[in-house]
């Protein structure tokens, strides 16, 4: 049996659980929803073992602000909050929720992404640079993700201006204990406009913008960055240094996985993007769609991905397709999106 350490496959579950929904429900149709949503989620992780869940749309709610999803047994769960009464004085959704869920005014909302993490699992700052993968800093944080921000200005309450952001998450095996693996997994949720894909081609192509606009930072200011860094010899400030004692500069090509929501279809110019920067997509069976217009139908539209590589330098592209044939859309109609689970074989 192959250890963590010994790894030949990375497996990873996507799912946005609809939470921006759930808070403005009824409250006996919410309570619904949370049971459903987190026995499915407990099945599917039972069934699957995925060694990492990025989550989108997590919700907080109330004086504890407690969490829509329960973390299932054996994994650890990080929320990063993007909006909430707290920190933002703009009112117009929090006045909505209020209002359709009749909650009590002045209720704490918050609302996210984020990620469950198997407890086992060899996670690092993203910066660190150890021999194998359980090494710690002194530090020990709840986690070690880094947010990146995907901004595009003020916020107004709507989801034309709703903050954006890449969350970064660092891991760390031995495939066959001669030098370190790095796999970086990039959970997303692209900015949509309201009348998009409603056949007004001015929002389609503004849009599309915007969403061009944040790629540029995920696969430039955090793919490119990190990838230059590792080729010019991981300096310092611009200046060289010597390992530490824990440390090795003697690493194979690191893995990126960016998966998430990102709000477009296969036929897109931002797809296209992806796949022109040997980035593959790792679940070729997505059936009729990832996304439906209700939670409860069938999907109609794919907006979900789980992409990896690049391609030629960190994977190879005539073992991948042989190991992700099995990679699936599950028709899991709990939320208005469907999760996805995707093995990626990530050594020969």
């Amino acid at each position: 049996m192959k250890t963590k350490q010994e790894l030949t496959k990375f497996t990873i579950m996507n799912w946005n659980v609809a939470g921006a929904k759930y808070l403005e429900d009824p409250e006996l149709r919410r309570e619904e929803f949370r049971l459903k949503i987190n026995e499915t989620l407990t099945r599917l992780v039972k069934t699957h073992e995925p060694d990492v869940i990025t989550l989108q749309e997590l919700v907080q709610f109330g004086p504890e602000k407690k969490n829509l999803i329960n973390p299932p047994p054996g994994y650890k769960l990080h929320v990063f909050t993007l909006i909430d009464t707290e920190r933002l004085s703009i009112r117009a959704k929090w006045d909505k929720v209020e209002h359709k869920g009749n909650w009590p005014k002045g209720t704490f909302f918050a609302q996210g992404n984020g990620f469950l993490f198997k407890e086992d699992l060899p996670h690092q700052p993203l910066w660190a640079l150890p021999k194998a993968g359980a090494h710690r800093t002194n530090m020990l944080p709840p986690h070690y993700v880094e947010k990146v921000g995907l901004e595009s200005g003020l916020y107004f309450g709507d989801r034309d201006t709703e903050p954006r952001a890449a969350l970064v998450a660092h891991f760390v095996f031995n495939p066959r204990g001669i030098k370190p693996l790095d796999i970086f997994v990039v959970n997303v949720h692209l900015t949509t406009l309201t009348m998009e894909r409603e056949g007004v081609p001015e929002i389609d192509r503004l849009a599309t913008r915007v969403r061009l606009a944040q790629l540029d930072i995920i696969f430039d200011g955090i793919v490119s960055r990190y990838n230059r860094w590792k080729r010019g010899g991981f300096l310092q400030r611009g200046e060289h240094r010597k390992a530490e004692k824990w440390e090795t500069f003697n690493r194979h090509e690191p893995v990126w996985i960016v998966t998430g929501d990102f709000n477009f279809t296969p036929t897109s110019v931002e797809y296209q993007t992806i796949s022109n920067m040997n980035f593959m997509d790792v679940v070729p069976t997505k059936g009729a769609g990832t996304k439906s217009p209700g939670a409860g139908n069938r999907a109609t539209l794919t907006l979900d991905y789980v992409f990896a590589g690049p391609a030629f330098v960190s994977l190879d592209p005539l073992i991948l397709p042989a190991g992700i044939t099995g990679n699936q859309v599950h028709d899991e109609r709990v939320s208005d999106h469907f999760p996805m689970v995707a093995i990626i074989p990530v050594w020969d």
